[in-house]
Parts: C-alpha cells; sequence; structure tokens
C-alpha cells in the first residue's frame, strides 16, 4: 500500500495525466458491455485528473 499512494505523491503530475487519459480511453472502450465498471473506471479517471490539475497548480503557484 505504501508504494501505491508514494506513486502518486513522487509521480509528476504530467505523467498522472496521462495515466487518468488512459484509464478514460479504457473506460470508453469497454462502456458498450460492462457499463457499471466503466462508470467506476470514468470516476477514478475525473479524480486522478483532478488531482494532477492540482498538484500542477501548487507546482506552477508556489
Amino acid at each position: 500500500m505504501n508504494k501505491f499512494l508514494s506513486f502518486f505523491k513522487t509521480t509528476s503530475p504530467l505523467i498522472l495525466i496521462l495515466v487518468s487519459v488512459g484509464i478514460g480511453i479504457l473506460a470508453k472502450l469497454i462502456e458498450i458491455k460492462f457499463k457499471n465498471i466503466a462508470m467506476g473506471l470514468q470516476l477514478i479517471t475525473f479524480i486522478l485528473f483532478i488531482y494532477a490539475l492540482k498538484r500542477f497548480g501548487d507546482k506552477i503557484f508556489k
């Protein structure tokens, strides 16, 4: 669990945005057959994207 949390704390915001875009694309691909799983992945994508934007803003306006 510590490795998982340290990934989000130490990774650059650009990589987090790219990961969220990748998860979003995956969610759109499986949306036809698995709507519930796709909705969960889209929620994770949104949260990760907002977190990355927050970290990016903190880095710029520090």
